[in-house]
């Protein structure tokens, strides 16, 4: 009787539809990939004629011609003009992305474990601040803000930038915090019996229990920088990212681009978004999987 109670709560009509959506969504997301893929390998009457089916037959230069045209004209005071190939917009897409995601996530896992574990005056202030700050939006700071890097050297410098991602204010904080809230301090006080510093137990016993937390933040921040083309148009336009090069290679005049068509668009999109699906096969486990915390055995 109580197997049958337990069989009939686990695969509920709630569940049963719940999945079912789930199934639908995610046969959606596959379906478009999928179909990007296949549409980026058509030429341009192919696709117009038969955006649905299966190519007749599978054009590979139009790869080779998209790693050729997918450039971004960077006027350098003194040199000229010259255009940032392919190799290089990755090479500033992932030193923006990784540096702005390192510095993001780590100030705001330090302020979290700092507000959620140590009782001080200043505790319940941040937290607060933090609130009101996505509350309240901040409008008409563009303006001043770009006044200021530009008067202390931060516009148009890759370095800079990353280090003005470190504020802890947003949704990760409180995910974070959340999070700390969660693991027991005696882990701390075991540390401390070991002699272990403050420093220490933060970065070698708490942190490791929330990595998990971490990592999913980490690579949706990644995900969020790499995609970010506003960027370049208004604090970086001399080191173009492959977002803003997909950004303006799709409202691009050039004969090839045009004669191209929208698979040539799409064989864009693909090349760009590679990127993001290697680190979604590497780390698919991590993302996927149960978030869990030890526990302390007496």
């Amino acid at each position: 009787m109580e197997r049958s109670k337990l069989k009939k709560g686990k695969w509920g009509p709630f569940r049963i539809i719940m999945l079912f959506l789930l199934s639908v969504y995610a046969l959606t997301i596959i379906f478009l990939v999928v179909w990007v893929l296949l549409s980026s390998f058509k030429s341009k009457m192919d696709f117009s004629d038969y955006p649905l089916s299966f190519p007749k037959k599978f054009y590979f230069e139009n790869y080779a011609n998209i790693f050729k045209e997918l450039s971004v004209p960077v006027t350098i005071p003194g040199v000229g003009q010259r255009d940032i190939l392919l190799p290089e917009l990755f090479l500033y897409s992932l030193l923006y992305s990784v540096g702005c995601t390192a510095v993001s996530i780590i100030a705001k896992a330090m302020v979290a474990y700092v507000v959620a574990k140590y009782k001080f005056r200043l505790a319940p202030v941040l937290y607060t601040i933090n609130i009101v700050v996505m509350i309240i939006p901040i409008v008409g700071r563009l303006p001043s803000e770009l006044q200021l890097m530009r008067a202390i050297g931060f516009y148009d410098n890759l370095l800079a930038l990353c280090i003005m991602k470190g504020s802890f204010t947003g949704m990760d904080f409180m995910l974070l915090h959340a999070t700390f809230s969660t693991v027991s301090w005696e882990y701390a006080e075991a540390a401390k019996i070991d002699g272990a510093s403050h420093f220490t137990i933060m970065w070698k016993v708490m942190f490791p229990m929330v990595k998990q937390v971490i990592l999913i933040l980490a690579l949706t921040n990644f995900i969020t920088y790499w995609n970010d083309w506003n960027v370049n148009v208004t604090y970086m336009p001399s080191y173009p990212t492959a977002a803003y090069a997909l950004y303006t290679f799709q409202n691009s005049n050039i004969n090839s681009i045009s004669l191209g068509g929208v698979p040539y668009v799409l064989c864009a999109c693909t090349v760009v978004m590679l990127p993001i699906l290697i680190l979604f096969f590497i780390f698919r486990d991590q993302l996927l999987g149960e978030v869990s915390f030890g526990g302390i055995k007496g």
